[in-house]
């Protein structure tokens, strides 16, 4: 999944040596970062040491919630620098949101002997109580063990040895296959076959990320949302499970099968191999037996299955109906026509 905001806001950098070099932390003060991202923090808990903050989604005011002074201190000047009177005016940010309850407070009343806490042998929201392993949205879902329950709130261990608090469900899911309750409470993995309302219709798509926490990106097929991409961003109100069939997989070739009339396959035609007429470095070619391995430059070696038919010679990978994205001409004086020039056997 593509990285969120949230995320990059929670990764803990080396804390000391960044807030040695950072500027002070400004308060109402839109920062705009080398992401395209932007935020603005409104007040900061000298006893918690969390900031009440909130993000923009093209100038619009998107998701507000906390986060340790230090990680946001952390991103300036390197990633976020506070905006300019000039970037102000050509993108002016607008719009606040309430805010939400803060799951460091609650930490900080708990207390160290827990007390304001589940206790630890009862679950929390999704069934998970203190011991549990469970996976955290941080930079992507990675594991972690519950150490505290506070309501919705989940104080966890990271395995490099940071707590953090994650909201259940949009940040705290658990290990292995989601259930039909986790998809009733808005939860979705990648590449989840679902159905997305878009324009008032329930149409098919596929979990492709999920970002601002909240927030999923599903690629639905026909759909053109801007530039050509059928990308949707949308919130799970708007998302279910999908209950059509899943499509069936495309028809797999047989080996040796030729991939439609009039193509025969090139074993004995071109055995051998074939390089760049001139001996310069560029296509490399080697035949065997109805099969091809070219090499482009500086890339890697691409397998193919080798066909001949209409003065051409074409490629497709294993199993694959589709052809390569080019082919060779086959030229007069026995040569082939490539992209990068013309090639000719060299060894065998």
């Amino acid at each position: 999944m593509r990285k969120s905001f949230w995320g990059i806001l929670l990764l803990f950098l080396p804390m000391a040596s960044a807030l040695a070099q950072a500027p002070a932390l400004q308060m109402n003060v839109v920062y705009v970062c080398t992401d395209g991202q932007s935020f603005k923090v409104f007040s900061c808990d000298n006893t918690t040491g969390a900031c009440d903050y909130q993000n923009y989604k093209k100038g619009q005011a998107f998701q507000r919630g906390e986060a340790l002074r230090v990680q946001l201190a952390a991103l300036l000047p390197a990633k976020c620098h506070a905006q300019t009177p000039a970037e102000a005016q050509a993108d002016p940010h607008h719009g606040e949101i309430p805010p939400a309850p803060s799951p460091f407070k609650a930490h900080a009343a708990a207390g160290s002997n827990g007390v304001g806490a589940t206790p630890a042998n009862q679950s929390g929201p999704g069934g998970f109580k203190v011991g549990d392993t469970v996976r955290v949205l941080i930079d992507g879902w990675q594991e972690a063990k519950v150490i505290e329950v506070h309501g919705r709130s989940y104080l966890v261990h990271l395995p490099n040895g940071i707590n953090v608090s994650k909201l259940w469900p949009y940040e705290v899911h658990r290990v292995g296959k989601l259930t039909a309750e986790d998809h009733a409470a808005g939860q979705y993995d990648l590449h989840d076959r679902v159905q997305v309302l878009v324009n008032g219709k329930w149409m098919e798509g596929e979990i492709r990320g999920q970002n601002n926490v909240n927030m999923y990106d599903i690629k639905v097929p026909g759909v053109d949302t801007g530039f050509g991409s059928d990308i949707v961003n949308t919130t799970p109100e708007n998302i279910r499970i999908s209950t059509t069939p899943a499509p069936l997989p495309p028809a797999q070739r047989a080996a040796g099968q030729a991939p439609k009339p009039g193509l025969v396959s090139c074993a004995g035609k071109y055995e051998g191999r074939w390089e760049h007429v001139s001996g310069m470095e560029g296509m490399k070619v080697v035949f065997r037996s109805g099969k091809a391995t070219i090499t482009e430059g500086l890339g890697g070696e691409m397998p193919f299955d080798c066909f001949t038919g209409d003065g051409k010679v074409v490629f497709y990978k294993a199993g694959s109906f589709t052809p390569f994205s080019y082919d060779f001409d086959i030229n007069l004086d026995g040569t082939l026509q490539t992209p990068l020039g013309a090639i000719k056997k060299m060894g065998n």
